[in-house]
């Protein structure tokens, strides 16, 4: 299965509950080959685990959970370790 990217919300200093709502709105938008994807970089993988887990929560088992990736970016001379979550959603 191929597929798309609908949207990435990457985490930063909001409040989780603002996240978790824009990824429900993004995966409600989304067709049956799209993705959404949730971005923690740094200090963020924390809090983007817990807007995944969040998201869990308010909508149940209508997200899948496609993949987690887990890597680095170069940003300037620094490293940063990241997170990618893929959801999907089927109603």
């Amino acid at each position: 299965m191929s597929e798309q990217l609908a949207e990435t919300i990457i985490v930063s200093n909001k409040d989780v509950s603002e996240y978790a709502l824009r990824v429900i709105v993004a995966l409600r938008n989304i067709t049956e080959n799209e993705v959404v994807v949730i971005k923690g970089r740094g200090d963020f993988i924390e809090k983007a685990i817990d807007v995944y887990n969040e998201v869990k929560a308010r909508i149940g088992d209508s997200i899948k959970l496609v993949s987690v990736n887990i890597g680095t970016e170069k940003a300037g001379r620094r490293y940063f370790p990241t997170i990618e979550i893929k959801l999907t959603y089927s109603a």
